[in-house]
């Protein structure tokens, strides 16, 4: 089968900005490609770019990389809408750099990798292990890249576009249990706990529950925020939430303290999670909770670009973008008892990892 070029190309409306957005899906490739996707993405924006500027159009081409797939995003001024359709035939035919300009798009390539999410890197590589590709690190990408020459490049991008099967995961394939808990020394003032959980791929119905379990526990006035710092004023910040990928997915929580407080956060973090396994949230609280998401949602695709990056996530997914559209309606539809049984199957002693982040100086 050959590979999807994926794209999508949502309605303008009332927005004086159009946007589009193609890529190709990560699935079936080697490890080498898909550490060398953000800088083939790279490549692929700047000639897009060029390409644009060629015929007259001004056009902000951007890379786009995620897990589960590698493109760009385009945005032009509506007038200028039309053009984003020739994205898909310039796309096939971009050549691969010299060194001089590979050398500037690897130095802003490696700048713009997302360090942000360094912390989630332990939970992702727990659950689906070092080899697959949701187990990259930031270290492991910002090396490779670093040393990626032109064939390395030309060599990737020929893979990317070559004929691979497009095969998705199972909707309930949940990642493996890691169940473990570990303490490392890290630099630093402050203590944190941090705590991953298995989830489920973007196509399982089972995200709905999980996505307002997830946002009960986190968020300001969320069941972590009152017990650990408006009863306890134990933590400095705190962070809860889920990620659904094409092939599984995680939840999140961080927690950062007085390195002293630690042990104490953690007990308060599993007893949390044991609270809501036990009783769900029920009532006005989880009324706010699914508003809450809603709201986000709606906020998220408020832009043309917001939009079409969020139906290629879709798409490389194997879903269609009505799914998209529905997400609100189903989440109204998640009841007391899904949350319950979502926090039940997912949030236990036996089903997270527990990383605790101790200050070497402590």
């Amino acid at each position: 089968m050959s590979v999807r070029l994926l794209s999508a190309f949502p309605p303008t409306g009332r927005s004086p900005v159009a946007a589009a957005a193609l890529a190709v899906p990560l699935t079936a490739v080697s490890r080498t490609a898909v550490l060398t996707a953000p800088l083939v993405a790279a490549v692929w924006a700047k000639s897009l770019a060029d390409t644009a500027e060629a015929t007259g159009t001004a056009m902000r081409v951007e890379p786009l990389v995620t897990a589960d797939l590698a493109g760009i995003t385009a945005e032009v001024v509506r007038t200028d809408e039309t053009a984003l359709r020739s994205l898909t035939s310039w796309f096939h035919h971009v050549p691969p750099p010299g060194e001089p300009e590979l050398e500037r798009l690897r130095e802003d390539c490696v700048a713009r990798l997302p360090t942000s999410e360094r912390g989630s890197e332990d939970v992702r590589r727990a659950l689906f292990g070092d080899r697959h590709r949701y187990g990259v690190t930031h270290r492991e990408r910002a090396a490779h890249l670093r040393e990626a020459g032109v064939r390395t490049v030309e060599d990737a991008m020929a893979e990317l576009l070559a004929e691979r099967p497009a095969a998705f995961a199972r909707a309930d394939d949940a990642a493996r249990p890691p169940g473990r808990r570990t303490a490392v020394r890290v630099d630093g003032a402050r203590a944190c706990c941090l705590i991953g959980a298995p989830g489920v791929a973007l196509a399982s119905p089972r995200k709905f529950p999980l996505h307002v379990a997830w946002a009960a526990l986190g968020g300001r006035d969320g069941l972590l925020d009152r017990r650990l710092r408006q009863e306890r004023a134990l933590t400095y910040s705190i962070a809860a939430f889920s990620r659904e990928l094409a092939e599984g997915g995680y939840g999140m929580c961080v927690a950062a303290c007085r390195p002293e407080a630690l042990d104490e956060v953690s007990a308060v973090v599993r007893d949390t999670f044991a609270a809501l396994a036990k009783d769900g949230v029920s009532g006005a609280a989880l009324r706010s909770v699914k508003e809450r998401l809603i709201v986000r949602q709606h906020r998220a695709l408020q832009t043309a670009r917001g939009r079409a990056e969020r139906l290629l996530g879709y798409a490389a997914a194997g879903l269609p973008p009505a799914d998209l559209d529905r997400y609100p309606r189903n989440i109204a539809t998640v009841t007391s008892a899904d949350v319950r049984s979502a926090a039940a199957t997912t949030l236990t002693p036996e089903t997270f990892l527990e990383l605790k982040l101790i200050p070497a100086m402590s």
